[in-house]
């Protein structure tokens, strides 16, 4: 990887960071949404799935005791059935088509966020393994496997510490899986480790500068134009632009 090439990934993943620290959310949409700028989609797959991993793993030791089996197996388990479906469903797409679907994704999880009233829907006990599905083969396919196991973490009457460290454990069961597939299919190239060693420590700091400038920042006007950047460039990939 050319030393241009290097800073290019670790600025997006930089900027996905403080971006996550800013707001408490989009990470793996704003790496997906610019990384195939930089990368080819399988690698920016892989270097999101590496880059995660620790800190899901992280969060969901810190907050264990707070974890809650009731509310979440069928969660767990429809996610664990969706991540490899999705991860065929990229390796059998054609090349030409790979970017197209990503636009597709992209411009459907932002218009899902700001659909009225979604966060107050009631998300019944049998459609648990119906939201791990859809959020395992998002995330199977393109690493962006998010909104709907958050909307419905956040339908749930469950304190804060209990949705955080019940997405972690979610996300870092998820996330092994795919780990397990990138390596059998040997997505985990020097490249991905690379991009992976060296945006580690800059995303980590960009994180936790967003944590310490979030309450001086409007959520709402935040939020709005991030998303608005990610339905132009899941616009841009569906339309075919490069």
């Amino acid at each position: 990887m050319t030393a241009g090439l290097l800073a290019g990934v670790v600025a997006v993943l930089t900027l996905a960071g403080f971006l996550q620290g800013l707001s408490g959310f989009g990470f793996g949409l704003t790496a997906m949404a610019l990384l195939p700028l930089v990368l080819d989609l399988p690698d920016a797959q892989a270097v999101i799935t590496v880059v995660n991993l620790p800190v899901c793993l992280i969060n969901a030791a810190a907050l264990w005791r707070h974890f809650s089996w009731t509310g979440c197996t069928g969660v767990m388990v429809g996610a664990w059935i969706g991540v490899p479906l999705g991860f065929q469903f990229l390796t059998r797409l054609p090349a030409e088509q790979v970017r197209q679907w990503l636009g597709l994704a992209l411009c459907g999880l932002v218009l899902f966020e700001f659909l009225p009233g979604r966060r107050a829907w009631p998300y019944p006990a049998w459609s648990q393994p119906l939201v791990g599905l859809a959020s395992g083969a998002l995330g199977g396919a393109f690493n962006i496997g998010g909104p709907p196991v958050v909307a419905y973490a956040y339908s749930q009457p469950w304190t804060n510490q209990r949705i955080v460290a019940s997405l972690s454990v979610i996300f870092l069961s998820s996330g092994i899986i795919r780990m397990v597939l990138l390596a059998r299919s040997d997505y985990l190239t020097p490249v991905v480790w690379q991009a992976a060693f060296w945006s580690a420590a800059p995303m980590v700091f960009a994180l936790l500068l967003g944590h310490r400038l979030l309450a001086r920042v409007p959520q709402a006007q935040l939020r709005a134009a991030v998303y608005a950047v990610l339905l132009f460039l899941g616009g841009r990939y569906l339309l075919g632009g490069s």
